[in-house]
């Protein structure tokens, strides 16, 4: 695909080349287009002087002497510490098994808290950056980055506590039929998922919900048929999307 002519792909794979969430070959094959495109060498400048200035809203952090000392020892300033015998390691507690929990443990969709914290922060920013609707006297909150099955970042869910509804964006490039939707879903901790309403095939929707059911730790995004999942116990379609919820709606 040339994404010269799709202006509008070539924009949010541009997006993820600066946010560092593109990855592997496909970071490879942009780098690749990038030296043979002047298009595209100017999409990927612009998002990342766009982005440049989120360095300033973080707020200086003095590292800590270890870091220094690594730093030194790795650039051949100070001698190596005297080597002792290491400590046992903790042995990890496995998580408890239960209800939907092993969908969004799964390793297709969830690549560490580590992850989604180093973007977090960007992703407040560009929540700001489209269109949703402008009627809230306070902005809304990002709450879950889901991803796709190819870790890539796929669906922004923020919550407007103003009019108690979920603020979805499609960040992905899913193609769907006529009878087909997407319809998102809480994976309540032990229970079976509980649907927070259809999204349909728009890129943005509002969902009013009032409250999140208790203890959910993640959310998902499943293929269903027109007026969602006739199935009373969760999705009839494929999961498509998931994420952990970063930060419960207030």
């Amino acid at each position: 695909m040339n994404l010269v002519r799709h202006p509008n792909l070539l924009d949010r794979m541009a997006a993820q080349y600066a946010l560092g969430v593109l990855r592997g070959g496909a970071r490879r094959r942009m780098e690749q287009l990038a030296r043979e495109e002047p298009a595209v060498r100017a999409a990927i400048a612009h998002w990342q002087a766009r982005l440049a200035g989120m360095a300033e809203l973080q707020a200086p952090v003095v590292p800590v002497e270890a870091v220094w000392c690594g730093v030194e020892r790795r650039l051949g300033w100070k001698a190596d510490p005297p080597a002792t015998t290491p400590a046992a390691t903790p042995t990890a507690t496995p998580a408890p098994a239960g209800g939907w929990r092993h969908l969004w443990q799964a390793a297709s969709f969830w690549r560490g808290a580590t992850a989604a914290m180093a973007v977090i922060a960007v992703i407040a920013m560009v929540g700001t950056m489209g269109r949703l609707p402008a009627q809230r006297s306070t902005p809304a909150t990002v709450i879950a980055l889901l991803q796709s099955q190819q870790a890539q970042a796929a669906m922004l869910v923020s919550w407007d506590a103003a009019s108690r509804a979920l603020l979805v964006r499609r960040l992905d490039d899913l193609t769907l039929s006529d009878q087909q939707v997407l319809q998102l879903w809480a994976l309540p901790e032990g229970g079976k998922p509980q649907s927070l309403g259809v999204i349909g095939r728009a890129r943005e929707a509002r969902l009013p919900v009032g409250a999140l059911p208790a203890n959910v730790p993640a959310l998902a995004v499943s293929i269903e048929p027109p007026g969602g999942s006739p199935n009373p116990d969760g999705p009839s379609g494929p999961v498509v999307f998931q994420g952990a919820l970063l930060k419960p709606p207030a």
